[in-house]
């Protein structure tokens, strides 16, 4: 994963998605966060108001009971409980039905009597007239026009004076209320407002109370609670449930009013337990570990009690109510990103990734060096446009350096070549020519329509230059070949012609003769005739043995078995050394004397030999391993140099020993070698392979590696044909006679046939005339004839 690489391009987008994915989860995270806090707050502040509204209402309903009973109670003054039951029932009715949070009012004296009016829900007169501590309880139903419907009679059990409302309002002069607690007729909760009576002597006569149901809070509860979707409850400080909006039992099997403890409802105790550590909002869990948030308002009641009133709503339902907000608002969040995305990463693409991309194309090209196809790209960014400029600079720069290279390459290469044909005045030329014929039958080739060639095109300049440099580099390895081997022309050539050392043997042997001859005629003067003879025939015998000799230094004949013993019995003849061989010689020639520490005498020497000094070891020993590694395959001789005279006249062909031949063909090792050694760039990394296989044939009897067809290219064997018809055509060896058009064709023609040149490309070389192109160009017209090509194409 570490190595992994991207574009800019995916780098860029891949970034630009984590950034916009993150800005989303953060808005998405902020706009849920947000909802839920505004969510909770809408909540708190309906649940103000909703609580605000029932306090208020609470205590508006409570404080106008109050007003009413001050008036009831004045109106009633001086009406006595029963005399006046019609009257005062009738007051108490309008009252009644002015305010429908009562739902009774009555009125008791000192006696006992009792009235109440009571909706039930309709209308109830209820009357008990105590005498003698007994008394008659009468229960009449009423219609809305105040006639008696029904009438029920029954014993009174009931004493006003016994009741807490009544005895607490005689205590006062203000209207009393009591606790909330549960109506013994009605089994409701509610509160009861009681006012004392005072006659016009001041005196306390009777008590004026009214109920004040909390049924009808419960239903705003419900109300206001079905509206909000979510439950509201009043309670007092003791935990004893008053009102709430779900439904409860008003009381437990003892009578008394239903505490949080008894209700079934763990939110609710979870609550009450939150408010006594001092949390009057949070959340809660029910026994299901559902969440709800709360929010208690502490009130006060006119008669001086405390509750409170919480409300509780569902979290999941405060999220369910966001979730079409919330999702409309991330949709359009995301539509909104989405688009701001687009827009940004086309800017992003025009301002930053196109220039990118061009810039990228711009050092593709310098990497392949076509620096006509760099053109400045125009940025609003100032530094791409000035990387830009400095690209379109640098790439003028590169290609002037490359065509100064070139130039100075091109002309090195020359001057090599020009070099090794200058080393020896009898191969001037060479190096320039093969070129013109590589060159002439290259493009003759390349542009053939024959299948055979279908995969071979010189098309680029690179690859044009890459072929031409190697046919001008064909022979470079011949720096390393001695002149006087390339331009052996006779046998005992090295740096001169050793004939010169024969021809003076035969001259000594010669002397040797006439000095004979007249040491014979002094002691037999009557011999002159016969002596005479004798000499004649050594002098015609020497003659004819050094004009041999001098025949087979010429090397223009195959040497037979025949001559080459004739050789040696010339060889036999021996003459007289006086002179020490020895001496004045470099210390090199001495290294090659056997017995250079003997005493030196006179010795007798043959006419020819082959001495120890003639074998001349290598300077430096052959690395095999790197023969191995280019894959040559040559025979590599004992020694470097073999100059003994009889060796290099039974020579059989030509002028080279085994030894020198090997020189003259370790050119085209060198040659691999040197240009194998030189740090060619891509467009010019076959030069080596094509300029070292122009000796290679077809049939596997090349050298230096012995290659098949199939294992060199079209370019090696261009090369090849190119030298093979520049060195039968040239005037300038001195080993040879030029050789006429027609002969190096006919020439060329056997070697087709003997599969050591490309039998296809010499088609080629045929057909389009190339041989006669080159022809007329390069030799002399003497050498120029006619070629019938037909003779020589398949």
């Amino acid at each position: 994963m570490k190595d992994r690489k991207y574009t800019f391009r995916v780098s860029i987008l891949t970034l630009f998605g984590i950034l916009t994915f993150v800005i989303s989860v953060f808005l998405i995270a902020s706009f849920y966060t947000r909802g839920i806090i505004s969510a909770n707050k809408t909540i708190s502040l309906k649940n103000t108001e909703v609580t605000k509204n029932i306090i208020n209402n609470i205590t508006s309903s409570l404080q106008r009971i109050s007003s009413q009973l001050s008036v009831l109670s004045g109106s009633t003054r001086d009406v006595d409980v029963l005399k006046s039951k019609d009257v005062s029932s009738k007051i108490m009715w309008e009252e009644l039905k002015s305010n429908s949070y009562i739902a009774s009012i009555f009125m008791g004296d000192e006696k006992g009597n009792f009235l109440q009016v009571r909706r039930t829900p309709s209308l109830v007169v209820r009357e008990i007239k105590m005498s003698g501590g007994k008394g008659q309880d009468i229960w009449k139903s009423k219609d809305e026009n105040y006639n008696t419907i029904s009438v029920k009679s029954s014993p009174a059990t009931y004493d006003a004076r016994t009741r807490n409302w009544y005895k607490k309002a005689n205590k006062n002069d203000t209207v009393y209320w009591t606790k909330p607690y549960i109506f013994a007729s009605t089994h409701s909760i509610g509160i009861t407002a009681a006012l004392p009576t005072i006659n016009a002597f001041g005196q306390k006569v009777k008590v004026v109370a009214a109920d004040f149901t909390l049924d009808s809070i419960n239903d705003m509860l419900k109300e206001q609670g079905k509206d909000m979707d979510e439950d509201l409850i009043i309670f007092s400080s003791n935990q004893d449930v008053i009102a709430s909006s779900f439904d409860y039992d008003t009381k437990n099997s003892r009578g008394k009013l239903i505490t949080i403890e008894d209700l079934a409802s763990t939110k609710i105790k979870n609550l009450y337990e939150q408010m006594e550590k001092g949390q009057f909002d949070g959340e809660v869990t029910d026994k299901n570990a559902e969440e709800f948030i709360y929010s208690i308002s502490p009130f006060k009641l006119i008669s001086g009690e405390h509750l409170y009133l919480a409300t509780l709503v569902e979290k999941s339902k405060v999220i369910g109510d966001l979730q079409y907000t919330l999702y409309m608002t991330i949709l359009l969040s995301i539509f909104i990103i989405c688009v701001v995305s687009v827009i940004i990463w086309i800017l992003l693409n025009r301002w930053v990734i196109e220039p990118l991309q061009k810039l990228k194309q711009i050092t593709k090209s310098v990497a392949k060096h076509d620096f006509d196809s760099v053109q400045h790209v125009s940025s609003q960014i100032v530094e791409f446009n000035n990387l830009s400029k400095s690209l379109v600079t640098m790439a003028r720069s590169i290609k002037q350096y490359q065509e100064d290279q070139k130039n100075l390459m091109d002309s090195f290469i020359k001057l090599i070549a020009d070099a090794i044909d200058s080393k020896s005045p009898y191969t001037g030329g060479h190096c320039a020519r093969v070129p013109e014929i590589a060159i002439m039958l290259a493009k003759n080739v390349s542009d053939s329509k024959d299948p055979i060639f279908k995969d071979f095109k010189l098309n680029t300049k690179d690859k044009w230059r890459e072929f031409k440099i190697a046919a001008w580099l064909h022979d470079c390895g011949k720096v390393t070949t001695p002149e006087y081997v390339v331009d052996k022309a006779t046998k005992l050539e090295t740096i001169y012609n050793r004939i010169h050392e024969i021809r003076a043997r035969f001259e000594i042997l010669y002397r040797d003769a006439i000095i004979q001859y007249y040491e014979h005629l002094c002691k037999n003067p009557d011999d002159k005739d016969k002596l005479q003879a004798q000499l004649n025939e050594t002098f015609a015998k020497l003659k004819e043995d050094f004009e041999f000799v001098a025949e087979c230094n010429i090397g223009s004949e195959f040497m037979s078995d025949d001559k080459m013993q004739r050789l040696r019995e010339i060889s036999d003849a021996t003459w007289t050394e006086h002179f020490d061989h020895r001496i004045g010689l470099s210390e090199a020639e001495k290294a090659r004397i056997t017995n250079i520490d003997e005493a030196y005498e006179p010795r007798k020497r043959k006419l020819l030999e082959d001495r120890s000094e003639h074998l001349i070891k290598r300077r430096r020993e052959i690395n095999l391993k790197q023969y191995e590694k280019y894959g040559f395959k040559v025979d590599i001789p004992d020694y470097a140099y073999n100059y003994g005279e009889l060796y290099n006249l039974c020579i059989s062909k030509g002028t080279l020993t085994h030894e020198e031949r090997f020189k003259i063909n370790e050119h085209i090792i060198m040659t691999i070698k040197m240009l194998g050694e030189l740090p060619f760039t891509n467009n010019l990394k076959r030069i080596p392979e094509y300029a070292g296989t122009h000796h290679e044939t077809m049939n596997g009897t090349g050298y230096p590696r012995k290659l098949t067809r199939d294992e060199i290219s079209i370019p090696g064997r261009i090369m090849a044909i190119a030298d093979i018809f520049e060195a039968l055509t040239a005037s300038d060896r001195p080993y040879k006679k030029a050789k006429k058009l027609s002969e190096a064709i006919k020439i060329m023609g056997f070697m087709k046939i003997d599969q050591h040149i490309d039998p296809d490309i010499f088609d080629i070389f045929l057909k389009n005339e190339i041989f006669k192109e080159y022809a007329e160009k390069f030799l002399p017209k003497d050498q120029i004839d006619d070629v019938n090509i037909d003779d020589y194409i398949k």
